[in-house]
């Protein structure tokens, strides 16, 4: 068994772990700076779709985990896939959540 295989499996039931709720549109608060907004801003932001982007990032680097953690891509190749995922999520977060 390779020496990183049980952190990213970890690591990937904490990504979808987290990702479950959002789908809901719950635990919002937990995404970062969202919970610090007015409540008029927080009115310009569509909840819903934040959060659901959100959670397809979450698991689309949960699954680049696990095509680490069976070696079907390097370890360094999946770093850097998750690093890309979770910038291109946050950049569609903030694009898609806009209300009209």
């Amino acid at each position: 068994m390779s020496d990183m295989k049980i952190p990213l499996l970890l690591c990937t039931i904490l990504l979808v772990g987290i990702s479950i709720p959002l789908y809901f549109g719950k635990c919002s608060n937990m995404i970062a700076g969202y919970h610090d907004l007015s409540k008029d801003d927080k009115e310009k932001i569509n909840k819903m779709r934040l959060c659901r982007v959100l959670a397809i990032t979450l698991d689309i680097a949960a699954i680049i985990l696990i095509l680490g953690a069976n070696s079907i891509i390097g370890i360094n190749d999946t770093i850097i896939l998750d690093i890309v995922t979770l910038i291109i999520g946050t950049i569609l977060s903030q694009i898609v959540s806009k209300n009209k």
